[in-house]
């Protein structure tokens, strides 16, 4: 199947490539040589049905995703929905903050079902229409029942995308408020539990960056 390289990422690349008429993307999770073969195969074929496996969840959660049209697990291959729009990055550095409390709820539907992304990045969030997209699903997990733990993977989730949301100084605050409202009204009193591991984990790492600034001096 041929088609233009849409990005390459670590972990696969992306190919925009037509299916049966239609706009598609192909990603594959291509083969690294630095492991062995076997390990290699397993790898991919594990994240690509697992990618497949949350997307399904997702959707079954009134959550948008692409659509997936075919995947192949022996070729670590899925052909899915090309979604057209803007991603999160861009929207918010043109000011639509307020399109993170529908992010939060969103998220919140998600970890209310034990659904974590994996990867909540902005560019993994894209508004297409009125609607907002996931994707980017293979490092994500069903977390099955509540616990400590379950909110600590939560709190991990929700920090890929907050490092993103440091980087807009004195608009931070406001921007991760504007998140845990949305987040809040799906996950009632266990969004607290959350957002107290969240804060554990980023005193955490304030306190490692200060130790290897120290260290450099």
């Amino acid at each position: 199947m041929e088609g233009s390289l849409l990005a390459k990422g670590a972990e696969a690349e992306l190919y925009l490539v037509e299916w049966f008429g239609l706009r598609a993307v192909l990603k594959w999770r291509k083969p690294k040589a630095y492991r062995h073969p076997a390990l290699d195969y397993q790898i991919r074929r594990r994240r690509t049905i697992n990618e497949v496996r949350n997307m399904y969840i997702a959707h079954s959660l009134g959550v948008k995703v692409p659509a997936v049209y075919f995947f192949d697990p022996e070729k670590a291959a899925i052909v899915m929905e090309y979604v057209e729009g803007a991603n999160l990055r861009d929207l918010l550095a043109q000011g639509a903050h307020g399109l993170l409390r529908d992010v939060g709820r969103l998220v919140g539907v998600m970890h209310k079902a034990g659904l974590i992304h994996g990867d909540l990045a902005p560019t993994n969030i894209i508004r297409a229409g009125d609607s907002l997209y996931f994707i980017d699903f293979g490092l994500g997990e069903v977390r099955k029942g509540w616990s400590k733990r379950t909110a600590v993977f939560m709190a991990r989730d929700i920090n890929v995308l907050f490092r993103t949301l440091d980087l807009y100084g004195d608009r931070a605050e406001e921007m991760k408020r504007l998140f845990w409202e949305g987040y809040g009204e799906e996950m009632g009193e266990r969004a607290a539990a959350v957002e107290r591991e969240l804060a554990k984990i980023r005193a955490a790492g304030r306190y490692a960056e200060r130790v290897n600034s120290s260290s450099r001096r």
